[in-house]
């Protein structure tokens, strides 16, 4: 599904880690990278690295294992050949924290990381890819999350309106002056995803349609084609008043559960 979204050029409203991109791109990953998503265990390995005192096979009684909990039975996993048998020490902590978050993040996801990169790439490979760094990959898929409405102004196009009719500045008045989270649901209500496409929101083929006269009609929007439909207001309170009750309860499904 990731790999079909970028072929098409879909932005996903996506929160995965920066960790699958790294991985993705056979990035080397470690102790930083395990903050992301067990901050916890990422914690207690920097206690143990920063502990001063030679007693480290005492306080933290650890080895070159690791348990873990599966169908109600406890696992092991030897980080080294007999590491139940070897414990943890000053002098061999590096190794074991390097192995302990090599195996928290690469080893133990190997199989369905191998399945999640041979469906992408079965859409997405090429010579291209090796060009990206994870980064630029994440706002392919799920878009650039900084929000430019101005671009955005700069390059919309307009069906039954033109530029400088008044509907229109007050639109435009009213867009700039909406907290963030408001933009992002105004972004959400037209395209269905909060972020911007690669490059921006002066990439979006943003249009504002006329569907009518001024009344108390909610705008309503054609999120494949970007298209926010519009009655033309005749003031510009009617119109933030409208625009906001759309996107807020159209996001929340007019409360309904």
């Amino acid at each position: 599904m990731l790999g079909l979204a970028i072929h098409n050029g879909v932005i996903l409203d996506l929160r995965l880690p920066p960790l699958l991109w790294q991985l993705m791109m056979n990035e080397p990953v470690g102790l930083r990278e395990l903050r992301q998503i067990q901050p916890a265990l990422y914690r207690g390995l920097r206690a143990l690295l920063a502990h001063e005192a030679d007693d480290v096979e005492g306080v933290f009684c650890a080895d070159f294992s690791v348990a873990r909990v599966a169908f109600g039975q406890t696992v092991i996993t030897e980080l080294v050949p007999g590491g139940a048998d070897v414990p943890v020490t000053r002098a061999n902590r590096d190794e074991y924290v390097a192995r302990y978050a090599e195996h928290a993040l690469v080893t133990s996801v190997s199989a369905p990381l191998a399945a999640f990169r041979q469906g992408f790439l079965a859409l997405c490979d090429g010579p291209a890819l090796s060009l990206l760094r994870p980064r630029e990959l994440e706002q392919l898929c799920c878009g650039e999350p900084h929000l430019d409405f101005r671009a955005m102004q700069a390059n919309a196009r307009y069906e039954g309106f033109k530029p400088t009719d008044p509907t229109v500045v007050h639109f435009w008045e009213v867009v700039h002056t909406l907290s963030v989270d408001d933009q992002k649901g105004l972004l959400f209500f037209v395209t269905g995803c909060e972020k911007a496409p690669v490059g921006g929101l002066g990439n979006l083929a943003f249009v504002l349609q006329r569907v009518g006269p001024d009344s108390m009609d909610l705008p309503s929007a054609h999120t494949c084609f970007n298209v926010l439909d519009m009655p033309a207001y005749t003031s510009r309170g009617k119109l933030r008043d409208r625009l906001l009750l759309a996107i807020r309860e159209g996001r929340e499904g007019f409360a309904l559960q």
